[in-house]
């Protein structure tokens, strides 16, 4: 194995890890520990898989299925266009529709809340806030060819040396006893809810996209060499987050035996710093977060230049593409998290079950020849999810609370495994041919 490749991946890797842990992970893991308790480690272990575990499975899912760097991506057993359609979405809403705006927004919300500035409503402090951020954001994305790189040089080293001296301080100095009660009634499972939650396996499938042309980039052109440097990588950002993730759920169970359980998610990471570094944590969790944001906006305000790029067929450039984002993404940002979230959140509701079928029925790619296993498994996953954003609208169908599992969530597996069976038995003639 050539060590160039090795020191390649390496830094690709800690590019992958800025990518996928945003300011918003943050608030997950101490909150767990803090419920959890004694059981703080079983409740990061199911937080770990839901989350990382299944947005590395993704990864590898393309990996397996040859897929990786298809513009189509992980979705091409479902015909060119529908792949194209769900691709499209996908990037929409993890990017200039939410995600990208929700980086700026919580970056100013967890860094200037501590100084007094609201983050609700229309400031002059936000707008300026914003004009910084993303332009930032939008000058450290325009070179395509640069952008890993400049995440993984520039980025990443202050995120993850961040990250990792509150984890190290938490560890050497922790705030308290870890409390001798268990405040969560189902730790496991709840810790593998707010992990699903996340949502990160959408952002994990468009990154593969991105990682791997920066491989391809530093020449790692033939199949063996992607496999191995995409691998390399995946197992990197996997083993900072484990690292980090780790950290911050013993960090909150260390003040399990104060904190109400009661408390907010958001305060408690900012209460939680506070409390291990005292006055100087404001200014420490200003620049931690801050990079934390901008590095995933970095990452997301690209792919959502390389995709359209590439789905319009070079019509629309990749630099106008970019400018053009992170412009709307200032913009948006302003408008309040709350209402960013409550406006894309029932398409991702509707997505996400859809994506996460796919990624499970790539792994066995090479074993299934007929396509309509995953177009059937995917509409019944769909129309189950449709179904449930439709209820939450208000619309009196009172059809899904009679699906298993949808007390948690899950009511789209059975339909997807029913129409996959249906597929089965309306057969294809073979694979695509490009596949």
């Amino acid at each position: 194995m050539k060590s160039s490749l090795v020191r390649d991946s390496f830094i690709v890797g800690a590019a992958l890890f800025s990518m996928l842990f945003g300011a918003g992970n943050v608030v997950f893991p101490p909150y767990i520990g803090l419920t959890a308790g004694p059981e703080w480690f079983l409740g990061f272990i199911c937080y770990y898989m839901a989350d990382v575990g299944l947005a590395l499975l993704a990864i590898y899912a393309m990996l397996t299925s040859s897929c990786i760097d298809n513009e189509e991506g992980i979705m091409h057993r479902l015909g060119h266009t529908a792949a194209m359609l769900m691709m499209c979405a996908i990037i929409l809403c993890i990017g200039p529709l939410l995600a990208i705006p929700r980086t700026g927004a919580t970056a100013f919300a967890i860094s200037f809340a501590p100084l007094g500035y609201s983050s609700k409503g229309v400031s002059a402090a936000k707008i300026l806030y914003s004009v910084v951020f993303f332009g930032i954001s939008t000058l450290l994305a325009f070179r395509e060819s640069n952008m890993v790189d400049i995440i993984a040089r520039y980025l990443s080293p202050i995120k993850i040396g961040g990250f990792l001296l509150i984890v190290a301080a938490a560890f050497i100095m922790p705030i308290g006893p870890i409390s001798d009660v268990v405040r969560d009634d189902n730790v496991a499972w709840h810790s593998i809810l707010s992990g699903y939650q996340t949502l990160d396996v959408m952002a994990a499938l468009v990154f593969g996209l991105i990682i791997v042309n920066a491989l391809k980039a530093k020449g790692y052109e033939s199949g063996r060499q992607k496999v191995l440097s995409v691998g390399i990588a995946s197992l990197v950002a996997g083993a900072l987050l484990f690292v980090i993730y780790c950290g911050l759920c013993y960090l909150g169970a260390s003040e399990s035996s104060d904190d109400p359980v009661e408390t907010q998610k958001g305060a408690l990471a900012t209460h939680l710093v506070g409390r291990l570094f005292g006055s100087a944590s404001t200014i420490l969790l200003a620049i931690i977060v801050t990079v934390a944001c901008m590095a995933t906006s970095v990452a997301l305000i690209g792919t959502t230049g390389t995709f359209i790029s590439r789905f319009s067929k070079g019509r629309l450039s990749y630099k106008s593409i970019v400018v053009g984002t992170g412009l709307f993404s200032m913009v948006v940002s302003n408008f309040g998290l709350d209402n960013i979230i409550a406006f894309a959140a029932p398409i991702l509701t509707f997505l996400y079950p859809g994506t996460l079928v796919v990624i499970v029925l790539s792994l066995f790619d090479r074993h299934i020849d007929n396509d309509n296993i995953f177009r059937f498994a995917t509409v019944g996953a769909l129309l189950a999810s449709g179904l449930t954003v439709l209820e939450e609208w208000g619309l009196p169908l009172d059809v899904t609370r009679h699906l298993p599992f949808d007390s948690s969530g899950l009511s789209w597996i059975v339909p997807a495994c029913v129409f996959g069976i249906m597929g089965y038995f309306i057969r294809h003639p073979q694979k695509p041919s490009t596949h």
